[in-house]
């Protein structure tokens, strides 16, 4: 490593000094490993009292994000913020944990505000939220950033923070091989996703939406992804228009059924020409539609994804959950986002 690299990612953050809990999935980030050291490294230089605690299994980083809310685990002291170290699901435990804290009965402790190392295969939240990907960068923000309110969604009483979705691609999160993912990353999603589409059954779901002013409107699709931020899978864009600081969904239609249909879909969505299917199919295939409370009916027992992992079995009924606050930069208006 040069000195001058060397300097860049073990720069002292100066900022206001913040104890910070951080939770890391030791599992996560085998193509990112270091990262989460180095951030600690310039975060402790620049005064903030850091502690870590290290997950064990699913749903760890759910149960110690309770407990680090009320202080259990930094000896009695409750933290200035907490931070979820790892991936996608990691982060999506973390939220589910902090919010459940905050509303216990009687009441649980005050809402800590969230942070993020991100170290997952697509870090879909770090990417909406605009995180820096430098290492002194990302410790300033989580050392000196001001809170931000975004919403996060619920799902048969399980939260979401992105998106969650029924048809093609919950199965595909729910295939995926856990061991092919950490070898090969977003690969592992494109390989499942063919070995679905070939022996897809294309069944049909029902989706019931309630807007703002209590309209409620079925629908017919072949799959469906409710989105809070306009980011889904990395990158990829699902809901231009979606923001995580507004309450409420954007709900996603993928109208047209079967095989080619599905590969046309991803198609479109890698290649940034998903918003144009409609006008390229006539008037259907793909629709967004604005709602507040959102109802799937479908094959009984599917799953349903939320984040990147399985949250819920159909039926589902979502809507939006307690506001809860990140440390990230301001959040850019929808039309300077990518």
């Amino acid at each position: 490593m040069s000195s001058a690299l060397h300097l860049a990612v073990t720069e002292p953050v100066s900022a206001p000094a913040r104890r910070l809990l951080i939770i890391h999935n030791p599992v996560a980030g085998r193509r990112r490993r270091g990262l989460m050291g180095r951030v600690v490294d310039a975060l402790r230089q620049g005064g903030a009292d850091v502690a870590v605690v290290e997950t064990t299994g699913p749903r760890d980083a759910e149960r110690l994000a309770g407990l680090a809310a009320s202080g259990a685990l930094t000896d009695g002291r409750i933290p200035d913020a907490i931070v979820a170290s790892g991936g996608d699901g990691t982060i999506n435990e973390v939220v589910n944990g902090l919010l459940a804290a905050a509303t216990r009965s009687p009441p649980g402790p005050r809402l800590t505000p969230l942070g993020l190392i991100p170290l997952g295969t697509a870090n879909v939240l770090a990417a909406e939220l605009d995180l820096p990907s430098g290492v002194a960068e990302l410790a300033r923000t989580l050392a000196g950033a001001v809170p931000r309110t975004i919403h996060a969604g619920r799902a048969n009483g399980r939260l979401f923070t992105m998106m969650a979705g029924v048809g093609l691609d919950a199965h595909v999160v729910e295939g995926v091989d856990p061991g092919v993912k950490r070898r090969i990353g977003k690969g592992a999603y494109v390989l499942e996703s063919l070995a679905q589409i070939a022996r897809w059954p294309s069944p049909r779901y029902r989706v019931i939406t309630t807007d703002a002013a209590g309209h409620v409107r079925e629908h017919e699709a072949a799959s469906c992804i409710v989105a809070k931020g306009h980011f889904y899978g990395g990158r990829f864009v699902c809901a231009p228009d979606a923001r995580l600081d507004e309450s409420g969904f954007h709900v996603c239609l993928f109208e047209a059924g079967g095989r080619l249909a599905a590969l046309g879909y991803g198609a479109a969505l890698v290649t940034g020409r998903l918003a144009r299917w409609t006008e390229a199919k006539g008037g259907s295939g793909y629709r967004v539609v604005p709602a507040v409370r959102v109802r799937i009916e479908g094959p009984v027992g599917d799953p349903v994804q939320g984040d990147g992992d399985t949250i819920a079995r159909l039926p589902v009924d979502m809507e939006t959950a307690a506001p809860f606050r990140v440390l990230a930069p301001p959040l850019r208006p929808v039309s300077r986002l990518p």
